[in-house]
C-alpha cells in the first residue's frame, strides 16, 4: 500500500495551550497535543517503522529523554516505532493507557541509542508515556483534598515564568521557630520521585494530626510542584528560564527559587530558624545524597539516625544508599541548606523505574522515621558551634 506522510508541528506558547505536535500519515497518526504531551517529528523508514524523534529543550542539558504522546489507526493494525532522543539513550521504561489514568508497561527492546517498541492501534488513542503522568493539576488536587482533611495552609510562593503559581502549602503555628522545607519536582520528568513525596506526605500528615508533638514544636513548608512550566511543557530538565533549577540556588536567576528564597528570608526575618530541608527526585537507583558529617552543619549525626531508623523498618525490602557529597557553587538545594542555614540538606532520590507499591513503602516509613528523628533534636543541637575550642 503506498503511504505517504505529512508532518504537522505546531507550537503554541499561549498560556494553558499545550504545545501541540502531530504527524499524520495515511493510516496511523500520532499526536501530542495535550498538556505535558512530546513529540517533534515523524518518519516512515524503509523498514515499515515509524520512526519519532524527541527532542530536548535546551542544549547543554542533563538528559532525562521525556516522551509522552498517542496513536490512532483508521483500522487496527500492529505498528513498530523507533523512539530516538537526539543522540541521548533511553533512561524511562515506556508505558501505555488508553484512559490516561491507568497505565501498564509496554514490551520494548533498545536499538542503538534509541527505543523499539510495537503496539496495536485502532481508532482510539492509545496513549504512550515515559512515566505515568503526575500533571500539574495533580498536585492542585491533592491539595485541595489535604487542605479538606488536615490543617494545612496553602500558600502561594510567586509565579513562574508563564506566570502559573509557586503553590505549596505549610503547617506552623506562630509559637513554634523551628521549620523544616521541603521542596519536589524541580526536574519534570522525575515521577517517581513525585510519586514518593505523595506518600511521603499522606503519611507526615496522617501520623503529625494523630500525635500533637511535632506539630507544636515544628513547622514546616512544603512546595511540592517547583517547576509547573517544565511540567506542563513535557520538558526534559529545565524551566521555561532554560535552566535546571537544581543549580539556581546560589544565584537565584529564576523566578520559581527566587520565590522560595524570598519565603525562607521572611521566615528567618521573622525569627524562625529553618532546621533541616530535603527535595524529592528520581534518578537510575534509589539513593540518599547527604552532607557529610564534615561539613559545617548541625546536628552532625541526625541525619545518618534517621538513615539508619529507615533501614531498620524496611530491612529485607529496601537498601538504603546514603551518598554523602558536596557541590560547592554549583546551586543545588542540599548545599543551598548546608552552606545558608548549617544544617542538613537531603536528595531523596527514588529509582526511575522503581514499582509505585515499593516507593510508596519506603516513603511512608521515611516520614515515621525522620519525624521520630526531629522530635528526638534537642532545639539547641540545631544551632552549629562557630566558637573556638580552647573558649567555648
Amino acid at each position: 500500500m503506498f503511504r505517504f506522510s505529512i508532518l504537522l508541528c505546531a507550537v503554541f506558547t499561549l498560556f494553558l495551550l499545550p504545545k501541540a505536535n502531530a504527524c499524520e500519515f495515511s493510516d496511523v497518526s500520532f499526536s501530542a497535543d495535550f498538556v505535558s504531551g512530546s513529540l517533534d517529528s515523524c518518519h516512515l523508514n524503509d523498514s515499515g517503522e515509524y520512526v519519532l524523534t524527541f527532542l530536548p529543550e535546551d542544549k547543554p542539558i542533563n538528559p532525562s529523554p521525556w516522551f509522552y504522546f498517542s496513536v490512532t489507526a483508521k483500522q487496527p493494525q500492529s505498528v513498530a516505532i523507533v523512539l530516538r532522543f537526539d543522540g541521548f539513550s533511553p533512561r524511562y521504561l515506556p508505558k501505555f493507557s488508553r484512559d490516561k489514568k491507568h497505565w501498564s508497561y509496554l514490551p520494548f527492546d533498545t536499538k542503538g541509542d534509541g527505543m523499539t517498541i510495537t503496539l496495536e492501534a485502532t481508532s482510539t488513542p492509545l496513549y504512550i508515556a515515559a512515566q505515568k503522568p503526575i500533571l500539574n493539576d495533580d498536585y492542585t488536587s491533592w491539595m485541595e483534598k489535604a487542605a479538606k482533611q488536615f490543617a494545612i495552609q496553602p500558600v502561594t510562593l510567586g509565579q513562574s515564568i508563564e506566570g502559573r503559581d509557586i503553590a505549596g502549602f505549610t503547617l506552623s503555628k506562630e509559637s513554634n521557630k523551628e521549620w523544616v522545607i521541603f521542596v519536589g519536582r524541580q526536574h519534570p520528568p522525575e515521577v517517581t520521585g513525585a510519586v514518593a513525596m505523595f506518600a511521603f506526605w499522606e503519611e507526615f500528615l496522617t501520623t503529625t494530626q494523630n500525635a500533637s508533638a511535632f506539630l507544636s514544636r515544628f513547622n514546616v513548608l512544603v512546595v511540592p510542584n517547583i517547576n509547573p512550566d517544565g511540567v506542563y511543557h513535557g520538558h526534559w530538565r529545565h524551566n521555561l528560564g532554560h535552566k535546571d533549577l537544581n543549580r539556581d540556588w546560589n544565584v537565584f536567576a529564576q523566578p520559581e527559587t527566587r520565590a522560595v528564597k524570598a519565603y525562607l528570608d521572611k521566615i528567618t526575618d521573622a525569627g524562625g530558624k529553618i532546621v533541616m530541608g530535603m527535595d524529592f527526585h528520581s534518578t537510575h537507583n534509589n539513593v540518599f545524597y547527604t552532607i557529610p558529617q564534615t561539613e559545617s552543619i548541625a546536628p552532625t549525626t541526625m541525619v545518618v539516625s534517621w538513615l539508619d531508623n529507615l533501614q531498620q523498618k524496611t530491612k529485607g525490602v529496601f537498601k538504603v544508599l546514603d551518598k554523602p557529597g558536596t557541590s560547592p557553587g554549583k546551586g543545588v538545594f542540599k548545599q543551598f541548606m548546608a552552606d545558608v542555614y548549617n544544617v542538613h540538606g537531603v536528595t531523596y532520590e527514588v529509582g526511575d523505574n522503581e514499582p509505585d507499591v515499593k516507593t510508596r513503602y519506603v516513603a511512608r516509613h521515611a516520614a515515621k522515621t525522620l519525624i521520630d528523628v526531629l522530635l528526638d533534636t534537642k532545639a539547641e543541637d540545631f544551632v552549629l558551634n562557630t566558637c573556638p575550642a580552647e573558649s567555648c
